[in-house]
């Protein structure tokens, strides 16, 4: 299969060039480019985190715990916690927050996911790729004001950029399953791009419904597909910039 590092030059790669043309073709802003890039990036790595002691699994846990971190102390000074029981609270009480939470992922939440997970077993399917992908389009949706047409067009594009890095990760390892020099298969090929680890039925069948679950609940992508069919502010050439300012 393919290393660390193909895998995330090739994903920053592909999935940078997929969000440069999107801001080329003013879908998105510069801001959202980046945050897409960064997500496809991620999502390159995101089927190792099922190997122990992997990079991946290291960069992936961590990133998770620091969302985790972000998520809970928006959550306390929210509106559905009152600002003057946020105000009350103590400058130990803020910095052992974060702390006490980033401890629970890295320490209690890690290792049980180690243990009932197996390298190349269920993280290292296609389904598992989407439900992720749903999943953070939920969290993009949820947590940005859904205000406009635009918000839910980012959203999906959050997820789209998850999904996208996932399957370029598990196509390389496919890829990777093949000598070319002496065209002959190794065994390892066909248990990276599989649709879902049917060895677990039960834990399949749990995915199969959360992804069900999400995109029901997911806000209609008919607005966001619409406005990317729409390319006739792409610029591929200075030339074209050029036209299109006259």
């Amino acid at each position: 299969m393919a290393n660390f590092n193909t895998h995330f030059n090739v994903a920053a790669v592909a999935t940078g060039l997929a969000a440069a043309t999107l801001l080329s073709a003013e879908h998105i802003n510069l801001n959202t480019a980046l945050g897409l890039w960064f997500l496809g990036t991620i999502g390159g790595l995101l089927p190792d985190i099922d190997s122990d002691n992997s990079t991946s699994l290291d960069i992936i846990f961590n990133l998770f715990a620091f969302s985790t971190v972000l998520i809970v102390l928006r959550y306390v000074s929210s509106d559905m916690v009152s600002l003057v029981e946020f105000q009350q609270l103590s400058l130990i009480e803020l910095i052992a927050l974060p702390l006490v939470v980033y401890a629970l992922m890295r320490y209690l939440v890690r290792p049980i996911f180690e243990k009932i997970t197996v390298h190349r077993g269920s993280c290292h399917s296609l389904s598992f790729v989407l439900l992720i992908a749903l999943m953070a389009t939920q969290l993009v949706w949820r947590l940005v004001p859904q205000t406009s047409d635009q918000s839910i067009m980012i959203a999906w594009l959050y997820g789209g950029f998850v999904f996208l890095g996932g399957v370029i990760h598990l196509t390389l390892d496919e890829l990777y399953s093949v000598d070319l020099s002496n065209v002959t298969i190794k065994r390892s090929f066909g248990s990276a791009l599989k649709l879902a680890e049917f060895k677990n039925k039960g834990l399949t069948l749990l995915k199969l419904l959360s992804i069900a679950s999400l995109a029901y609940t997911a806000p209609s992508p008919n607005e966001t597909i619409n406005t990317l069919s729409n390319w006739s502010k792409l610029k591929l050439s200075p030339y074209s910039v050029m036209a299109n300012s006259k």
